[in-house]
């Protein structure tokens, strides 16, 4: 099985009921679309600034479609697929 990668923010997307699937792109949920059709097609969404908005704390997405929104503690994920990979990426260390 061939895993499916966020074309926006690489994330491996485990969650598929939160995942947009756009022409030939796929983004983990509509947060991560919403950020790379904002960026005009640029490669790093961790580099683009959100002024005060609520951030994915895994992959900076602004999160503007709360409905897939994740938290734990005082950090607030784009959807389950980036808390996932956040929590592999603490448990790996």
């Amino acid at each position: 099985m061939v895993d499916t990668i966020c074309f926006n923010c690489g994330v491996r997307i485990n969650d598929p009921t939160t995942q947009v699937v756009h022409s030939d792109r796929t983004y983990c949920c509509a947060n991560c679309s919403a950020a790379r059709e904002s960026q005009g097609g640029g490669s790093d969404p961790q580099g683009v600034q959100h002024g005060g908005d609520l951030t994915c704390a895994h992959c900076g997405s602004a999160i503007v479609d709360e409905s897939t929104m994740e938290e734990r503690g005082d950090q607030a994920f784009c959807c389950r697929n980036c808390l996932t990979a956040m929590e592999g990426a603490a448990s790996a260390r």
